[in-house]
């Protein structure tokens, strides 16, 4: 038999708890509450977009279409996420900056910019686009990050992984990995994107030069 005191229940907490605790509930979504009650940043986005100057017309350019496949990225690039280093074997992320694309779509578009800005060739296409071409750059982004140093310095690498193949017999006629760091002149983030487009646009200048060469000789020892 049940007695009046097992069938006592417990008393409901006053009303004016739970409202408190519903006000607590919908603050601690909305960021406040005593929480972590600033305001989260907006995400801003950066892009690597500079002018390459058409180079001067030397000569005939050579009669070959040259394609450009989309580059891939080793596993840690291939995000939008902006990546920094401060020791060799850990990297971190910029919480709130973001690149525009991703490093290996920069480095793909930029690279035509190059190829096309050096008037060597009869054209110059992308090869994803189905086009067809004499000639195939194929690449890989290995480095695409701001790198800091104990003095307090920082620097924007980056790395790439270049290919270049005959597309008749799939010859590869130069396979390259090239480098280049350039200090960043002003405090990040914008020192580091600034950094980074200076760091770019050395590395594929020299990559299109190398190109072109390879091209050259394969034609005959030509020179474009």
């Amino acid at each position: 038999m049940t007695t009046p005191a097992a069938r006592r229940t417990v008393p409901a907490p006053p009303l004016g708890r739970l409202a408190r605790a519903a006000a607590c509930l919908t603050a601690l979504l909305a960021g406040g509450c005593g929480v972590g009650g600033g305001q989260i940043p907006d995400t801003r986005f950066f892009v690597i977009d500079y002018l390459v100057p058409a180079a001067p017309q030397a000569g005939q350019a050579l009669p070959v279409t040259v394609g450009v496949e989309s580059f891939r990225s080793d596993a840690v690039y291939r995000t939008d996420r902006m990546v920094y280093r401060k020791v060799p074997y850990r990297v971190d992320f910029y919480p709130y900056e973001r690149w525009g694309a991703r490093p290996d779509e920069f480095v793909t578009d930029r690279l035509l910019d190059h190829l096309e800005a050096s008037r060597r060739f009869k054209e110059v296409v992308r090869a994803s686009g189905g086009a067809a071409s004499d000639y195939l750059v194929r690449g890989r982004v290995k480095r695409f990050e701001e790198v800091g140093s104990p003095n307090g310095k920082f620097s924007a690498l980056a790395q790439v992984e270049i290919f270049l193949v005959e597309r008749r017999s799939g010859k590869v006629l130069l396979q390259r990995q090239l480098s280049h760091s350039a200090e960043a002149k002003s405090q990040p983030p914008q020192g580091f994107v600034e950094a980074m487009a200076e760091s770019l646009k050395n590395l594929l200048s020299e990559a299109a030069g190398q190109i072109a060469e390879a091209i050259a000789r394969h034609n005959g020892g030509a020179r474009p």
